[in-house]
C-alpha cells in the first residue's frame, strides 16, 4: 500500500525532531556524493575560494614579476612562478574545502539550534501521521538575499507534491521577511530537483563542474 501524503503538515523543526530530519538530509546527501564526489569537492571548493581568487591572482603576479626581473625570462618566470604557488594554492584549497566540510558537520548535528540562532533563518518539516517525512530551510545570506537549503524528501513521498508544498513555505516566508532574491546550489545529478525549481521559478544563473545555481527575484 502507498503511504498517505493527504494529511500533510509543514512546521518548524522541533527539537526532538532534529534526529529524524538530518536522517533524511543524510540521505539525500549521500545519494548525490556518491555519483559525483569528486566533482562536487570541486564545486564546493569553488564556491569557498570565490571571495579570495582575487587574491591567489595578485599574489601569482606578483611572483611573476620577480621572477620574471631576475631571470628576464618569460618562460623560467612562468615555471617558477608555478612551481612556488601552485602547492600551496592547493593547500588552501584543501584548507577550505575542510573548513567546508566541518561547517556541514556542525549544522547537520546541531539543526534546531544552528537554525534557530540565526537571525532570518529557519528550518521546516514535513510530517504526515506523526513522522517526518520532508525537509527545507531558509538560511539568510543577506538582508537581502536568502538561500534554499536541506530540501529533501523522502523516496516513499515524493510525487505527491510535499517538495512543492515546502517550497511554498519557504517562499512565503521569505516574502513576508523582506527578502529581495532567493538562490540555491544543486548538483548536476539532481534533475528532477532542478526541474522543480524551475518550475517555481527560479532560473538557472551559473553552471559550475557538478552543478547549478538557481536564483529567483522577488
Amino acid at each position: 500500500m502507498e503511504p498517505d501524503a493527504k494529511n500533510v503538515t509543514i512546521r518548524e523543526l522541533r527539537q526532538e525532531e532534529a534526529s529524524e530530519a538530518r536522517d533524511i538530509v543524510v540521505s539525500g546527501l549521500y545519494r548525490q556524493i556518491v555519483t559525483v564526489r569528486t566533482a562536487l569537492k570541486i564545486l564546493l571548493t569553488a564556491i569557498q575560494l570565490r571571495p579570495f581568487l582575487w587574491q591567489i591572482y595578485v599574489v601569482w603576479g606578483f611572483l611573476a614579476a620577480i621572477f620574471y626581473a631576475v631571470s628576464n625570462s618569460v618562460l623560467v618566470s612562468v615555471v617558477l612562478t608555478a612551481a612556488s604557488s601552485l602547492p600551496a594554492s592547493w593547500g588552501l584549497v584543501n584548507v577550505m574545502f575542510w573548513q567546508y566540510k566541518q561547517s556541514q558537520r556542525m549544522e547537520l548535528e546541531h539543526l534546531y539550534t544552528w537554525y534557530n540562532a540565526k537571525a532570518g533563518s529557519k528550518f521546516w518539516v514535513a510530517v504526515c501521521d506523526g513522522r517526518v517525512i520532508g525537509t527545507v530551510a531558509v538560511d539568510r545570506a543577506s538582508d537581502t538575499e536568502a538561500e534554499l537549503k536541506r530540501m529533501s524528501v523522502l523516496p516513499e513521498y515524493r510525487r505527491r507534491g510535499v517538495a512543492t508544498r515546502l517550497m511554498k513555505r519557504f517562499e512565503e516566508f521569505c516574502r513576508s521577511d523582506g527578502v529581495k532574491k532567493m538562490f540555491l546550489l544543486t548538483s548536476k545529478v539532481q534533475l528532477e530537483a532542478v526541474r522543480l525549481y524551475q518550475r517555481s521559478g527560479f532560473a538557472i544563473t551559473e553552471t559550475g563542474p557538478a552543478g547549478f545555481r538557481l536564483e529567483k527575484l522577488i
